[in-house]
C-alpha cells in the first residue's frame, strides 16, 4: 500500500506543469529605463505649468464676515509749482594723504641671555694624543655608503 502511495505521489509530480523557463538573455542598454540620464530632443519648447481649480466646500463653523480694511498707500504726486531753493556752494579742501608712522606695542619678545665665559678654560683629556677611528660615521649625506640592514 504506502509502495502503491509512493508512486502516485512520484507519477503526480512528474506530471505537474512544467517549470516556467525564465528570461536568461541580456536586456540592451535601452531597455533599462534610465537612459543614463539623457532626455530625447524634442523640436517643441514645453512648459508645464501649475492650473489653479476653485473647490468650494462647505464649512459647518461660523466664519466672521471680512470688514473693509483702510490700507493707506504713498503714490507720488508732481508739484508743478517751482520753489526756488538755495543750493550751498561746494568748497573743496586739500586733504593730504595719510603718511605711516611707527607705532610702538609692547610684545614680548625672547632674547637670549649673554654669560661671560672665561677663555680659554681647561678640558680634561684622557688621552695626550689623537685617535684615529677608522669607520666611516656617514656625515656629511654619506649614507649611500653603507645601508642601514647590512
Amino acid at each position: 500500500m504506502k509502495l502503491f502511495i509512493v508512486l502516485v505521489v512520484a507519477i503526480a509530480v512528474a506530471s505537474g506543469a512544467p517549470a516556467e523557463e525564465s528570461k536568461k538573455d541580456k536586456r540592451g542598454i535601452i531597455e533599462i529605463g534610465h537612459n543614463f540620464h539623457y532626455e530625447e530632443p524634442s523640436l517643441v519648447y514645453e512648459q508645464h505649468h501649475a492650473v489653479p481649480v476653485t473647490v468650494e466646500k462647505h464649512v459647518p463653523v461660523a466664519v466672521k464676515v471680512p470688514y473693509p480694511v483702510h490700507v493707506e498707500k504713498h503714490v507720488p504726486v508732481i508739484v508743478e509749482k517751482k520753489v526756488p531753493v538755495y543750493v550751498e556752494k561746494k568748497v573743496h579742501v586739500a586733504v593730504d594723504r595719510p603718511v605711516p608712522y611707527p607705532v610702538e606695542v609692547s610684545v614680548p619678545v625672547l632674547h637670549k641671555k649673554i654669560v661671560e665665559v672665561a677663555k680659554p678654560y681647561p678640558v680634561y683629556v684622557e688621552q695626550a694624543r689623537p685617535v684615529v677611528v677608522k669607520d666611516d660615521h656617514y656625515y656629511g649625506g654619506q649614507f649611500y655608503k653603507k645601508p642601514y640592514w647590512g
